[in-house]
C-alpha cells in the first residue's frame, strides 16, 4: 500500500513539474520575437489614380517579399518590398494600345522611374492598437529613392498561425517628388490635364509563421 501511495505521489509531482515546464516554455515562446513571412501569392496591392476632371485609372503592383515581427502576440515591426516592374493597369484591358502606353508612362522617369528604382519598401516603426482588430500602422515608405513617414489605419487578425491584414492607404505622391501633372506645381495645366496628388492603395496582407 505504501509503495502505491509513494508511486502516486511521485507521478503527481512529475506531472506537476512537466506542466510548469510546459507553461514556462509556452510563455517563453510568446515572449520571444516571432517572424511571420508574407505569402506574396495571397497578398496583393491594388491602386487607384485619377485626374481632377475625367478619368480614373486602376491597376495592381506585386509584393516582392516581406515579414512581420511579433512579440508577446503584438506586432512590433515588419518590412515589405514591392516589385515596381510588376506595375500594371486594369481598367484599359479592352484597349491594349492605351493600356501599354499608360503602363510605360507610369514606369518612366515622369513617375516611378522603374529602371532606376525597381523596388519600393515600407518599414514599420510603430503600431498603435485601437481594438482587437483595428490598428494604426506607422512607418517609413521609400519610393523613387526618397524616404518619408507614412501612417494609415488597418485591420489585422490571427487564425491558426496565419496573420491577415487589410488597409486602404492614401499617398500624396508629391511628398516623394512625383510632381508630374500636379496642379500645385504646374499652374498652367487645365482641369482635364491635372492629375490628383493623391493615389490610393488597397492592401491585402497574408503572412504565415
Amino acid at each position: 500500500m505504501n509503495f502505491n501511495i509513494k508511486t502516486a505521489v511521485i507521478c503527481a509531482a512529475l506531472l506537476s513539474s512537466l506542466s510548469v515546464y510546459a507553461d514556462k516554455k509556452a510563455k517563453a515562446g510568446i515572449d520571444m520575437m516571432q517572424t511571420y513571412k508574407m505569402d506574396v501569392k495571397e497578398s496583393s496591392i491594388n491602386w487607384t489614380g485619377s485626374k481632377k476632371i475625367g478619368k480614373t485609372h486602376t491597376g495592381a503592383v506585386s509584393f516582392k517579399d516581406g515579414n512581420i515581427e511579433l512579440k508577446k502576440g503584438e506586432i512590433v515591426g515588419g518590412t515589405f518590398k514591392v516589385d515596381m516592374a510588376t506595375l500594371s493597369n486594369a481598367d484599359l484591358a479592352d484597349s491594349a494600345e492605351y493600356q501599354k502606353k499608360l503602363e510605360g508612362h507610369l514606369k518612366s522617369a515622369d513617375f516611378f522611374n522603374v529602371d532606376k528604382f525597381p523596388e519600393s519598401t515600407f518599414k514599420i516603426s510603430k503600431i498603435e492598437k485601437k481594438s482587437d482588430k483595428e490598428i494604426v500602422v506607422k512607418g517609413d515608405l521609400t519610393m523613387i529613392g526618397v524616404t518619408k513617414p507614412l501612417e494609415f489605419p488597418a485591420t489585422m487578425s490571427m487564425e491558426k498561425d496565419i496573420l491577415k491584414g487589410e488597409a486602404k492607404v492614401k499617398i500624396d505622391r508629391t511628398k516623394w517628388g512625383l510632381k508630374y501633372g500636379s496642379g500645385d506645381f504646374f499652374k498652367e495645366l487645365t482641369g482635364d490635364k491635372i492629375i490628383n496628388n493623391e493615389f490610393e492603395l488597397n492592401l491585402k496582407i497574408v503572412a504565415k509563421k
